[in-house]
């Protein structure tokens, strides 16, 4: 029995398949923080945003393309960390691959509130 998969089903199936990029932020104390987020060039869907560490005393405003999809939202709510049920919160958005993504955090604590992003996103638009 055959079971290789033609090149073209291949292509569309990894291009399809769900991928992430993670990156490390540091909340400044007593203060607001502005991080450009880049994702692959031949990103075209964005699927939803996770988060990973402190995140006791930050509020976040996620902005895609000038699209407010999180806005002063207690970061604690991302957080998968204690959740197994839950890989990620999704936040579907077509994407162009020259996209502007900004997480703004704000910390009104005394000391510094590092933690982890990690963006999920496809190579292939599925919305409808």
């Amino acid at each position: 029995m055959n079971r290789e998969v033609p090149m073209e089903k291949a292509q569309f199936l990894f291009a399809k398949a769900l991928r992430c990029k993670g990156f490390s932020i540091t909340a400044a104390a007593s203060g607001v923080t502005t991080d450009n987020l880049d994702l692959s060039g031949e990103a075209r869907e964005f699927v939803g945003i996770a988060l990973r560490g402190g995140l006791d005393t930050t509020r976040l405003q996620l902005v895609i393309n000038n699209d407010v999809v999180i806005e002063d939202t207690a970061a604690g709510f991302f957080d998968t960390s204690n959740d197994n049920s839950r890989m990620l919160t999704p936040f579907e958005r077509p994407l162009t691959g020259r996209d502007d993504i900004t997480l703004r955090s704000t910390n009104d604590a005394a000391q510094a509130d590092p933690f982890e992003v990690i963006l999920y996103y496809r190579n292939l638009c599925t919305l409808d």
